[in-house]
């Protein structure tokens, strides 16, 4: 049966070179003033924001899921991560003034009684005055269009599995996939990929290289094939509010980032 945390545990690998995206470095400056130590990272990956923090003096720890993401980040960072259920923290209550959900935890739930239960558990280990905010991984408008023109992103949902297949993909291949998934000429489709990437954000561009590069590697593609999941939720602000509002969980603010959104509860 596959776990939650196959997908993180295949990428950890190669995370370090893909980790200073969505919710990176400089979207956590923007909110570096609204951070109150002590802070705890759900989600903390190799323990880039952790560190991050740190070096800004603010006591924090962090948290999540794939023991190799951990394993990664004591050996890369010397940074001691906790393994951990975003259900059921290892903490006791009212330990933190700040807590941060990374991108790739509630953003890639659709289970919204599974977001409602992690932020429960978060409200929990925060202080009755605490912090609480969580990022959601944002697409640039031009890259959003091609996935839905393709079918890959429908009712906001993302065809993931599918995404990464298009890594194994050369150039021609890719250019008539297009062109017969969105139903259009070779020449249109070309048009349309040359939008996209000249829209595309610098994170966008070098995230593709490295993962096209991490594919060359056909036993890493199809490990990290098999343990990723078929799909997830992809939310525009829109739907973000929407979220909320359904779950009767009062939002604060919704800021929108070049590579992420970021709610404040």
């Amino acid at each position: 049966m596959q776990r939650p945390s196959d997908f993180w545990d295949a990428l950890a690998p190669h995370h370090a070179a893909l980790e200073n995206n969505y919710l990176d470095v400089r979207s956590v400056r923007h909110i570096l003033s609204e951070i109150v130590q002590p802070v705890l990272i759900v989600g903390a990956g190799l323990g880039l924001i952790v560190e991050e923090l740190r070096r800004n003096g603010l006591r924090c720890d962090g948290v999540d899921l794939s023991s190799e993401m951990i394993r990664y980040a004591r050996s890369l960072r010397a940074i001691d991560l906790i393994e951990a259920d975003a259900r059921s923290l290892p903490f006791a209550a009212g330990m933190y003034e700040t807590i941060l959900y990374a991108t790739g935890v509630v953003d890639f739930i659709g289970d919204e009684e599974l977001i409602e239960a992690i932020v429960k558990e978060g409200r929990r280990v925060a202080t009755a005055s605490g912090r609480i905010f969580a990022a959601f991984y944002r697409m640039s408008p031009r890259l959003e269009d091609l996935l839905t023109r393709v079918g890959l992103l429908k009712n906001h949902i993302l065809s993931f599995r599918q995404l990464l297949e298009m890594y194994l993909m050369g150039p021609a291949q890719t250019l008539g996939w297009v062109a017969k998934r969105a139903e259009v000429s070779r020449l249109r489709a070309a048009a349309m990929l040359l939008q996209a990437s000249a829209s595309s954000t610098m994170q966008e561009m070098k995230a593709g290289l490295i993962m096209r590069k991490i594919f060359r590697n056909r036993a890493c593609a199809d490990a990290m094939l098999k343990a990723a999941p078929e799909a997830q939720p992809y939310r525009n602000e829109r739907e973000i509010r929407n979220l909320f509002t359904r779950l009767a969980i009062p939002m604060k603010e919704l800021r929108t980032l070049k590579s992420c959104h970021i709610v404040r509860l």
